[in-house]
């Protein structure tokens, strides 16, 4: 079985410097996403897009302890996750926007697929899934390298239910790889609650132990706590103990790609989940209370990163859209005779 990790975490114990860090990730993160989403609606963005708003504390909790040359394969909603490791927000606007500056240089409208390997951004495969046997390959690339790399695979809970999930999981507990699965189970995969797509009692983390991988359950908005978690798991990838399962419980504030009404929600829940249990508005309030911050601190935050937002935004829009023959890059034919 999984261990339930409950911590009541003292913020004075941390620097404030790096307190507020927390705060101002998870900031962006949701700046940006409700600025794409506005943008989706002006008819600037193509596709289709999955918001991660309420979901912040994910990227943010587990990137502060990544090196710029640890791997991420980010899930379905991995903007959080990709900001958090760094990309370029006007390359991540570019992508949206299909424009040259983005990291697909104009291919990247529609459903983007970023891939930035500056910053370990390894990209999210065609088929939710394959992640967690390209993370393998990733976890075995780097033993045989002999480098002390990480690699962070995170999925939700709809894709823990596919079948390449157990063969990736087995794949790193039988070579110890240095692998952290992180699991953000926001309840539902598309409309279906994960409890009708698992055959289990409990939690999802209780799958790791068949595989010899401990697992861990946590509430996944408190940053704090995935910040500890998580750097205890990366910690020991790094030093040679082998994978974690990290199950962080969270909640999408919206449906899953916008246009989605996600009427399978109970409406009531949904309200819970965003007045009570929002991972910025607690965080906030939990520094607040324990005087470890000051409202002026997250004013100031709030205006430097919205600017931030607006410049990457400016800059995405004044790049070049690609000319037509863009199509026929890395197009190649083999002669007939």
């Amino acid at each position: 079985m999984a261990e339930v990790v409950s911590r009541d975490i003292d913020p004075a114990q941390y620097d404030k410097d790096f307190l507020l860090g927390l705060y101002r990730e998870m900031v962006r993160q949701r700046t940006f996403d409700l600025n794409l989403i506005r943008l989706l609606h002006e008819g600037k963005v193509s596709g289709f897009y999955h918001s991660g708003v309420g979901q912040e504390a994910t990227g943010a909790g587990t990137c502060a302890s990544l090196r710029d040359d640890d791997y991420i394969l980010y899930d379905h909603r991995g903007c959080n996750q990709m900001i958090a490791k760094g990309v370029p927000l006007d390359k991540i606007y570019g992508d949206f926007m299909g424009r040259l500056c983005g990291t697909t240089c104009g291919l990247g409208a529609g459903i983007v697929h970023v891939a930035y390997p500056e910053k370990g951004v390894l990209g999210q495969s065609g088929t939710l899934g394959a992640c967690f046997v390209i993370a393998a390959g990733v976890g075995y690339a780097v033993k045989v390298k002999k480098t002390d790399q990480v690699c962070v695979c995170y999925f939700g809970d709809g894709t823990a239910a596919r079948e390449t999930f157990h063969g990736g999981m087995n794949w790193a507990g039988l070579y110890n790889l240095p692998i952290v699965f992180y699991c953000e189970n926001n309840e539902y995969g598309i409309s279906t609650h994960y409890t009708k797509a698992h055959a289990l009692k409990n939690n999802i983390a209780d799958r790791a132990d068949g595989y010899g991988i401990p697992g861990y359950v946590i509430d996944g908005n408190d940053v704090l706590l995935v910040y500890e978690v998580a750097r205890e798991a990366i910690e020991r990838a790094r030093s040679g103990g082998g994978p974690s399962f990290i199950e962080g419980k969270t909640f999408r504030h919206r449906g899953h790609f916008e246009g989605d009404p996600a009427t399978y929600r109970d409406e009531a829940v949904v309200e819970e989940w965003k007045k009570k249990r929002d991972p910025i508005n607690s965080y906030k309030a939990k520094l607040i209370g324990a005087g470890a911050a000051a409202e002026d601190d997250f004013t100031h935050i709030d205006s430097e990163v919205e600017q931030e937002i607006l410049a990457a935004i400016a800059a995405a829009d004044a790049s070049p859209m690609p000319e037509c023959t863009r199509i026929y890059e890395g197009l190649f034919a083999e002669g007939v005779v």
